[in-house]
């Protein structure tokens, strides 16, 4: 029985859906002109993916296009998860950069301000630290003794140092307490003759204390700008007070720079002095000006010249 084309393309339209739909309808309009031979040899049309066609019960409804597999999405989370390690750590040093120049130019006031000290001292260092005689009963830091000549009090805070070493004894009336201690003055008075290297002891700093006794002078310094004044300072210690405390000690191959009295073997590197700063310190100098230091030697601790 021979079908109309009309017939044919009705019951196509009506049994087809989706994909295929089209290239049935394009087979059965071609379908007479074959058989007569009109349009010569023409081939059959496969089905060709157009993507989804809307069902006929929903006329003119675009269907949403396929969404991200999981494993896409997990692939999409892991680069970005790559990027950001790569990223952090440089934002991280960055930050830290900051903080140091921060704490540098807390330094330079430091220094600027000692030496207004000294000027106006007859050429005498501030103490370490200086009792109040006779009895003791009160304990001013040489940060209480340089404040004149440095008004903000955050300058005695390095912005890197967490949590913040304080002192809260004897603190004289009218005086911040507690009083703020990130940086140390060198009151180091060189090597115990214990640690076994006695070309080292008695090679003291440029700081001393008060025990009824004077404080040193500038001109009793051999090469102020290449001695190391005040610097970051751990904050769990209240001064350095023998060489074997500073990270010299380690960098000359002497062993682990000291904590207190021993070896500090958790911080071998560092001992009294705080490298809080990518791996580096501030410090200034008995000249006044402040530099950063990733490792000092053992003569910029001394006064003495050519250490």
């Amino acid at each position: 029985m021979i079908i109309s084309g009309r017939y044919q393309l009705a019951r196509v339209s009506a049994e087809c859906r989706g994909a295929e739909c089209g290239p049935r309808i394009l087979n059965v309009l071609f379908s007479r002109h074959r058989e007569q031979k009109e349009l010569g040899k023409i081939p059959r049309l496969e089905a060709l993916r157009f993507g989804p066609m809307p069902p006929p019960d929903l006329p003119g409804k675009v269907q949403p296009q396929d969404a991200f597999t999981l494993i896409e999405l997990l692939v999409v989370i892991a680069i970005i998860a790559i990027l950001a390690g790569m990223l952090l750590p440089s934002l991280a040093k960055t930050k830290e950069k900051g903080r140091q120049t921060a704490c540098l130019s807390n330094m330079r006031q430091i220094g600027l301000g000692t030496m207004m000290y000294a000027q106006d001292q007859q050429d005498y260092l501030p103490y370490g630290y200086s009792y109040t005689w006779p009895g003791q009963k009160e304990l001013y830091w040489w940060q209480d003794l340089c404040r004149p000549y440095i008004h903000v009090e955050a300058v005695y805070s390095c912005p890197s140092a967490w949590p913040h070493g304080i002192m809260t004894d004897l603190r004289p009336p009218g005086l911040p307490k507690p009083l703020v201690k990130d940086y140390l003055c060198n009151a180091q008075g060189g090597a115990y003759a214990a640690s076994g290297k006695p070309e080292w002891v008695s090679a003291n700093g440029p700081f001393i204390n008060n025990w009824q006794n004077p404080s040193r002078r500038l001109a009793d310094i051999q090469d102020p700008p290449g001695t190391i004044a005040i610097c970051d300072g751990n904050t769990n210690v209240f001064e350095i007070w023998r060489l074997e405390q500073v990270d010299a000690w380690f960098n000359a191959g002497f062993g682990p720079a000291y904590l207190g009295d021993g070896p500090d073997k958790k911080f071998a590197t560092q001992g009294h002095v705080a490298k809080r700063h990518n791996n580096g310190f501030n410090a200034s100098f008995c000249d006044g000006h402040a530099q950063a230091i990733k490792k000092s030697t053992l003569g910029m601790w001394t006064s003495r010249a050519n250490d």
